[in-house]
């Protein structure tokens, strides 16, 4: 195998500036993951088994369906921006912008190695190239705004995570590779499958539907009347505060029906 040696303040350079690298199509669409689960599983966390993502251009929008509302995650590669939106059932919309500054932070406390494989897939008609990943977190931070941080051993020393995948992606999607700017920066095509080894859980996501068309720039706007919080940390303690209000109204709900 090739192996393509990425040193992460290079990367943030091709994903965050004018440079441009493999062009690609200005596809817009919606695309429908199928996501399974092998090894060390818990029902109630190894969840969702479906993902629908919209693409525009280097844009994407991801939903997550929680059982106290829809969670909205608005990646843009142009920008290197992320908007996170929650629409909380009888609560409104709230959300918070991730400005390039924070992202750009996130990206250096990772080292991100590719792999080339010497296979391919064909996904839906769509020819993918193969790539061996590793991503070794080096930095723990109970502030990451992903709330991912390294644990310690018996001595105090910190145990660098490492999460390994299996990635094929396709350039007829996304305009250029800063589409994978938030998760796989500097890697060429947009992933149409992915499997993620993380401890002793699998997990596997794989495209099984593709749907040009009917997706708008709009789509990837801010609600009209969503509530935007300008400080991360009071956003995500407004966050658990409506969660553990959902919690106290879910537990009463269940003695309420076991009399």
């Amino acid at each position: 195998m090739k192996k393509l040696a990425f040193v992460l303040t290079v990367v943030i350079v091709c994903t965050t500036g004018s440079y441009r690298t493999h062009a690609q199509s200005s596809f817009a669409g919606t695309i429908t993951f199928t996501v399974k689960y092998e090894g060390d599983i818990n029902p109630q966390k190894h969840i969702p088994h479906e993902e629908k993502v919209l693409v525009f251009g280097n844009k994407t929008k991801e939903f997550e369906l929680g059982w106290n509302g829809q969670y909205h995650h608005i990646y843009d590669g142009d920008s290197l921006t992320q908007t996170e939106i929650i629409n909380m059932t009888g609560y409104g919309c709230f959300g918070y912008v991730i400005k390039s500054e924070e992202v750009e932070e996130r990206l250096l406390s990772r080292t991100y190695t590719y792999e080339e494989r010497n296979d391919t897939k064909n996904i839906l008609g769509y020819e993918c190239k193969g790539y061996d990943i590793t991503v070794v977190l080096l930095e723990g931070n109970e502030d990451d705004w992903r709330n991912e941080g390294n644990e310690e051993d018996e001595e105090g020393e910190e145990i660098l995570k490492t999460v390994k995948y299996i990635v094929y992606t396709t350039k007829a999607i996304g305009k250029d590779d800063n589409i994978n700017a938030f998760k796989f920066p500097g890697l060429s095509g947009y992933p149409l499958y992915v499997e993620k080894i993380d401890g002793d859980v699998k997990t596997i996501t794989q495209a099984k539907e593709i749907k040009k068309g009917k997706v708008k720039i709009f789509d990837f706007m801010i609600p009209s009347g969503c509530e935007m919080c300008k400080d991360l940390r009071k956003w995500y303690k407004e966050r658990y505060k409506l969660w553990k209000h959902f919690e106290r109204q879910r537990k009463e709900w269940e003695r309420e029906h076991k009399r």
